[in-house]
């Protein structure tokens, strides 16, 4: 659950995606949880993917929360990096968003 404070980004996909694979193919280093959540080390910060529509295998929409920022950096912004992410997670899964 995040709190009040905490940033998440929604991203709403064309085209269904395995976050898995995607995360392999552009080297970012994840934990699969269950079906439906991923958390993720990017950029030494810590998200957490929560699949909102579908599952990790085949990801429409997500939820990207900000769990830890990077430990050498705290006062990094926080939406920036996540912004970051979606960025990369998009272009590695080779489609675009519908919420932009």
């Amino acid at each position: 659950m995040v709190k009040k404070d905490e940033s998440v980004q929604h991203c709403e996909l064309t085209d269904r995606v395995n976050i898995f694979t995607k995360l392999e193919a552009a080297e970012i280093d994840h934990l699969g949880v269950d079906n439906y959540r991923v958390i993720v080390v990017y950029q030494r910060a810590i998200p957490m993917i929560v699949v909102t529509d579908g599952q990790a295998t085949a990801a429409q929409a997500v939820d990207i929360e900000l769990w830890n920022p990077p430990a050498d950096d705290p006062d990094r912004n926080p939406d920036e990096l996540l912004t970051a992410f979606v960025a990369e997670l998009v272009a590695a899964a080779d489609t675009t968003r519908v919420d932009e």
